[in-house]
């Protein structure tokens, strides 16, 4: 180890090997700044490197110490914590580009190149840190025998291990009559779709069709098992077995067309809950025959061009649509329309520009080109390439998107309305790569040529995000320049506005006083000011007074409770103890407040427990006590943990006792008896929410209308989304006029959709009598939580307080805006989160789908979290209101706020949030993460006020 003098090179996405190295090596490595060490965010990469080590290295934590922690923060100690990343390949983005002089053990260079001693025996024998206790993971259970013990491994994801059981047990029917099964028997059935899975699962095409077409020849198949969910594997496996290689054509197309036929049939099954994988199904199945003969091929091609026509209409939002174009062009080219062919592949290169399939097609264009006379292949005109751009960017190809329209931005040959037309998308695409500043200098240049509102309102957006205050604030001072009419008065009150959000609070005092002799708008928000600039401004009396008047008055715009605080946590620091002791007063209003709402039965706004809890801690700081908070436990049933063989038994009583009622309990337990799991849930999912709209007319609240996948596939596919309901049927509504048989349903119910991992459903269900926050903020998923949350080293609460808040625990949900899952991630914010870690290349194709995958959507969110808490120096506050409104805008309201004269304390900042859903995302989520705390935990976490206003590089998306 003592060998290790030089640092060299980019060291970029290294992984760090295992930690083995003394501490008397650490201190070797510590060197000066002059060594040639660089990196551009050197914090950034400490904290990095101090993440990859185990917690209880010393050499990460000495180092952290020495290189970090330190208040003088000085260089040459930051290279040291670096200097040790470096040398286990874990400081990513640095580079030396000299030899690194070696130091004495006992010796460490500081700042200004001093030799300094320092006591290495004294941190030698310091204790080592006691170790984290694992994640929690489910009770051991034992395997069970024969198909049921096959069909728990295939649940697992174990499908290998799953056809060793079926084969131990001489039920793996690979030639029939062979194993030890009796023909059309249940256990017949199940073994065989145990079988078909896990030969799908391991890539076995020909054994998962030959497990699965006995069980859809048989005359029993659709009382055995779901006919849809099968038969759709089955033309899944012939599908995949024809287009392996492995089957020479004519006996590939056989398959294929089998394939066609079987969908076909199962399109018009009912119920049907994935009628769009069919479709795509067929129609992929439909364009991979390829036929014997050429009239054949020609046949083929044009139904295959026929079927992906189809496919790209219905599903624009599906992963493979652009991959869909470009066979779709190529099927012409088969079906002997190459001219056709020509256009097509020309308009697959412009509407997937930057996709990889763009690329192929402009490829295949130029080999028409060069085989056809009457072809070509020129480039892009201008009108192309401003449609190019366009669609790069709405695909997030960026860097495509630029390389496109700069080309036509900076050619001086361009007329000036094709100019204008690049600029204006240019702009765009720069505020998209977060080029906020290139964003707002080409939207100056296209401002000053003509004055136009549109263009205005998009430099103004640029600048903001740019962090240009000054520039903006004068931009809409300019636009109202006296002017009287309204939009003067729109003009001032944006440039305050903007004022208060650049931290700029003499500025926006002085405007709104401006307006306030000009104009007699926005009442509520002016008063509100009159208070609140001057507390920025650190005018407290003049703050309290406006306050209190604020409070008397009654006019207090829906904000009475923030007032409260603000005005209470000014009269606390006064030196009057009469004014101080009824600010004491008023702050322990507040914590009773949340305290109630803690332990109550319902949710009310306002926001009283994030409030309460600011007050609770503005007491103890000033030592005055806020009393005791509630005693608030988990429901009692939300704690065992109940296994396969007690889910499966569960689902057994329940499919016999309701299946009249609710037939989609017998297909759900046909599914979870098969192994099947994930299509058992859609399936359990589907008689819950039938049973609570059914029971909603004798009491509580039917299910939501949320765009979600939970009980059809496929809808996020579609161009416009269709929310199917959840009916009761007649004999379900006739049972349940039984409040008896109401009672005896809820009750398994609750206990299924606990057993399934379905904590919505499970929170629907539980009693009203519980407080809320016991029946609501459970320990979803805890498994994959607490395991990615372990790996990351984040408390996995805010990963719950961010999964209630967002989603309510459903992994099937959509958003208005596209976000999926149990924490909501945008497909875009997927693709970076992927890329980042290297799960697939930059440019490659990302299917969102993904993030419907409970494992997936955490592991991605755990991730992202980590990520925010790393650049905002582990305040939860700031990665919360990043999780919703993005980091790069809560960096630079940090940086602006954090200029004020007084500075910035945690609850201004998020009483400031310019966002307002973000603000409020903001405080729902700390009051959440609260009772998490306080239930599972058993006391409320500490708020300190004071903000780090560092923020680190690591992430801005």
């Amino acid at each position: 180890m003592e060998g290790v003098t030089r640092a060299r090179g980019l060291c970029a996405n290294a992984h760090g090997a295992a930690i083995s190295a003394t501490v008397e090596w650490t201190q070797r490595l510590l060197r000066s700044p002059t060594g040639g060490l660089s990196c551009a965010n050197p914090r950034a990469v400490a904290e990095k490197i101090l993440r990859k080590m185990a917690p209880g290295d010393r050499v990460a934590r000495i180092a952290w110490v020495l290189g970090v922690s330190s208040k003088r923060r000085a260089y040459g100690t930051i290279s040291a914590a670096l200097i040790v990343g470096l040398a286990f390949g874990a400081a990513e983005g640095c580079v030396t580009s000299e030899p690194l002089a070696s130091v004495p053990p006992d010796e460490v260079v500081d700042a200004q190149g001093t030799q300094v001693e320092v006591a290495s025996r004294e941190l030698s024998t310091e204790p080592s840190e006691p170790e984290r206790p694992p994640p929690w993971s489910p009770p051991d259970e034992p395997i069970l025998d024969g198909v049921d013990g096959a069909a728990q491994l295939l649940a697992r994801g174990q499908a290998e291990a799953a056809l060793e059981q079926l084969e131990a047990a001489n039920k793996l029917d690979t030639v029939e009559g062979e194993a030890a099964l009796e023909p059309e028997s249940r256990e017949w059935f199940l073994a065989g779709a145990i079988a078909g899975r896990a030969y799908m699962q391991t890539g076995q095409w020909e054994l998962a069709v030959l497990a699965l077409e006995p069980l859809a020849a048989s005359k029993k198949f659709a009382d055995m098992l779901p006919r849809d969910i099968v038969g759709y594997e089955l033309a899944r496996a012939r599908t995949a077995w024809a287009t392996a290689g492995g089957l020479d054509p004519t006996t590939a197309d056989i398959q294929l067309r089998k394939a066609v036929r079987e969908l076909g049939k199962l399109k018009g099954a009912k119920p049907n809950r994935i009628q769009a994988a069919l479709r795509v199904a067929q129609g992929e199945a439909m364009v991979a025959i390829a036929g014997a003969d050429k009239r054949s091929r020609k046949t083929a091609a044009k139904k295959a061009d026929q079927a992906l026509e189809r496919l790209i209409s219905s599903f624009p939002n599906h992963a493979e649509v652009g991959e869909w174009m470009l066979e779709r062009a190529l099927a012409k080219e088969r079906a002997g329309q190459t001219s056709e062919a020509a256009a097509a592949l020309r308009q697959v290169s412009i509407d997937r520009a930057g996709e990889p399939e763009a690329a192929r097609a402009w490829a295949e264009l130029e080999r028409l080109a060069a085989e056809h006379d009457k072809i070509e292949a020129r480039p892009l005109d201008t009108a192309e390439r401003l449609a190019a751009g366009q669609a790069a960017r709405i695909l997030r190809r960026i860097e495509r998107s630029k390389e496109l329209l700069e080309g036509v931005w900076n050619d001086p040959e361009q007329p000036r309305h094709r100019h204008r037309e690049a600029g204006h998308s240019l702009g765009w695409t720069y505020y998209k790569a977060r080029e906020y500043s290139r964003c707002a200098d080409v939207l100056n240049e296209l401002y000053a040529d003509v004055r136009s509102m549109s263009t205005r309102n998009d430099l103004s957006r640029c600048l903001e995000r740019a962090g240009r205050y000054d520039e903006l604030i004068q931009l809409w001072v300019e636009v109202y320049d006296g002017n009287k009419r309204a939009s003067g008065s729109t003009a001032l009150w944006n440039a305050i506005e903007l004022a208060v959000n650049g931290g700029e609070y003499q500025r926006a005092s002085e405007l709104l006083a401006e307006f306030e002799t000009r104009f007699k708008g926005h009442g509520s928000e002016r008063r509100w000011l009159r208070a609140w600039l001057p507390m920025r401004l650190g005018q407290d009396d003049e703050a309290r007074d406006a306050f209190t008047q604020l409070l008397d008055s009654g006019r207090t715009g829906g904000r009475e409770r923030a007032i409260t605080y603000f005005l209470a946590k000014l009269e606390l620091r006064s030196d009057d103890p009469e004014i101080r002791q009824q600010g004491v007063a008023r702050l322990r209003g507040l914590v009773d407040t949340a305290y109630q709402r803690i332990a109550a039965n319902g949710v009310i706004g306002g926001h009283p427990i994030y409030y309460g809890l600011m007050a609770r801690q503005r007491l103890l700081e000033a030592g005055e006590d806020p009393g005791e908070p509630p005693r608030v436990e988990p429901i009692e049933h939300t704690q065992p943990w109940i296994g396969h063989r007690e889910t499966l038994a569960l689902l057994a009583k329940m499919a016999a006792e309701h299946g009249d009622s609710f037939s989609s309990l017998v297909r759900a337990e046909q599914l979870f008896a098969a192994g099947w799991h994930e299509e058992a849930s859609r399936e359990v999912r589907m008689a819950a929410d039938e049973f609570i709209n059914g029971a909603s007319v004798y009491g509580g609240s039917s299910m939501p209308g949320t765009r979600s996948e939970a009980l059809v596939a496929g809808l996020a596919w579609a161009p416009e989304w269709r929310q199917p309901v959840a009916t009761a049927g007649r004999n379900a509504r006739k049972a349940m006029r039984d409040e008896d048989y109401r009672a005896v349903l809820n009750a398994d119910f609750s206990r299924l959709t606990w057993a399934m991992n379905e904590p919505y459903r499970f929170g629907k269900l539980s009693s009203s009598g519980e407080p809320y926050r016991a029946r609501w903020h459970l320990r979803a998923y805890r498994e994959p939580i607490e395991r990615h949350a372990w790996e990351r080293e984040v408390d996995p609460h805010h990963l719950w307080a961010l999964m209630y808040t967002e989603s309510r625990y459903r992994r099937h949900v959509v958003s208005y805006v596209g976000a999926r899952g149990a924490l909501q991630i945008m497909p875009w914010t997927g693709r970076q989160l992927v890329e980042d870690l290297g799960e697939i290349e930059r440019g490659e194709r990302f299917d969102p789908d993904i993030l419907f995958l409970i494992e997936d959507n955490s592991r991605l969110a755990t991730y992202y979290i980590s990520e925010l808490l790393t650049k905002f120096h582990g305040q939860p506050a700031f990665a919360y209101a990043s999780y919703n409104g993005g980091p790069n805008n809560v960096a630079r309201w940090l940086a602006a706020k954090s200029q004020g004269p007084t500075g910035v304390g945690l609850d201004e900042f998020i009483e400031e949030i310019p966002f307002q859903e973000s603000a409020r995302y903001a405080r729902r989520v700390m009051e959440v993460h609260a009772t998490y705390d306080l239930l599972y935990r058993g006391s409320l976490p500490t708020w300190t006020n004071e903000v780090d206003p560092v923020f680190e590089d690591n992430i801005d998306y």
